[in-house]
């Protein structure tokens, strides 16, 4: 046998030797002892499913396994053009008019606007179409128990998934999620979807995998809870002089100061915009520029649901395309 054979054989199978199911680690079995200590869950249970799952954990891996360089943010323009499409105003149009009572109700009781919430499920999933093929116990318990970057929150979600599974009768080893853990049409984080889900068809459980009303309800409800403003703006195109693009974050910007304390600072703010209103500035780097945008309340809100001005204005603006296009469409 060729020696180049041999070592790639060696070398996979040191590789292959180390994916154990979960139970062979002791960081399995001390999250179970707490599982079963805080909130009181089977132990016999608990053994038997995450026996069903493998590892490997980082401290395990081969060190040719580095780590990638940092790749460059996506430009905002092509960004943009993965989400804003015929076939996604096309389809999101559709599930609005499937949808239409059921969203109807959740704009009367949130005063979310139906478009924002299509908008959402559009680029979330394309409304409920790719709502992720990965195991997501398997997914949180090697992101929880391995030396990754952001493991004490994977570990906090980890938790919140078996909660969140015991609440609602799943069973977790069915679970299918996203390549991070979201879960759904509307791709909740486990801990998201215990506090801020609803039951929205009134079923008696809620049911983000295979329930668009409850979806729906459940996105309505997360950006009420998270202090949307009824009805609000969200941006406005903005030019800003060189002295104040340092205002424009390429990061989410809370807005802090009124318009009354902008305009004092030199800005050019619209007059029909008033004083007491509460501004921020973002920028959208694009290839060979970059886009400066004033943002309202709700525009911020918006970057709670996914942390990054880039999705949130792709919300905003698939939103329009939405409208117009129902609204026409609805003639």
């Amino acid at each position: 046998m060729p020696i180049l054979l041999i070592i790639l054989l060696l070398f996979s199978q040191s590789i292959f030797a180390k994916t154990q199911p979960a139970t062979n680690f002791q960081v399995t079995h001390n999250f179970i002892n707490k599982m079963v200590k805080e909130h009181q869950f089977n132990k016999t249970e608990l053994l038997a499913i995450f026996s069903k799952i493998n590892l490997v954990l980082a401290e395990d891996r081969p060190k040719s396994a580095a780590k990638k360089p940092k790749s460059k943010p996506m430009s905002w323009d092509k960004y943009r053009s993965l989400f804003i499409t015929d076939t996604r105003i096309k389809n999101g149009v559709k599930f609005w008019q499937d949808n239409l009572e059921t969203l109807k109700r959740a704009e009367e009781k949130y005063n979310v606007p139906q478009e924002i919430i299509v908008a959402i499920l559009g680029i979330e999933t394309n409304y409920g179409l790719n709502q992720g093929q990965h195991p997501t116990l398997e997914t949180l318990a090697k992101l929880s128990f391995s030396k990754h970057r952001r493991q004490k929150f994977y570990k906090k979600e980890l938790e919140e998934f078996l909660l969140m599974s015991r609440e609602n009768s799943l069973a977790p080893l069915l679970i299918k999620g996203s390549y991070a853990g979201a879960l759904g049409y509307g791709q909740f984080i486990s801990s998201s979807y215990r506090h801020y889900a609803v039951d929205f068809d009134f079923d008696g459980k809620v049911d983000l995998f295979s329930s668009a009303a409850d979806a729906i309800g459940s996105i309505a409800n997360y950006f009420d809870r998270h202090q949307w403003h009824d009805f609000g703006a969200y941006a406005r195109p903005i030019k800003l002089k060189k002295t104040q693009l340092k205002y424009a974050k390429s990061s989410t910007n809370k807005p802090r100061k009124n318009a009354k304390y902008w305009r004092s600072k030199g800005f050019t703010i619209d007059s029909d915009i008033d004083d007491k209103t509460k501004l921020a500035f973002i920028k959208l780097p694009q290839k060979n520029k970059s886009e400066t945008w004033l943002t309202f309340w709700n525009f911020y809100i918006l970057t709670r649901y996914n942390h990054d001005n880039r999705y949130a204005m792709t919300a905003v603006q698939l939103s329009n395309k939405l409208l117009q296009q129902f609204n026409q469409t609805n003639l």
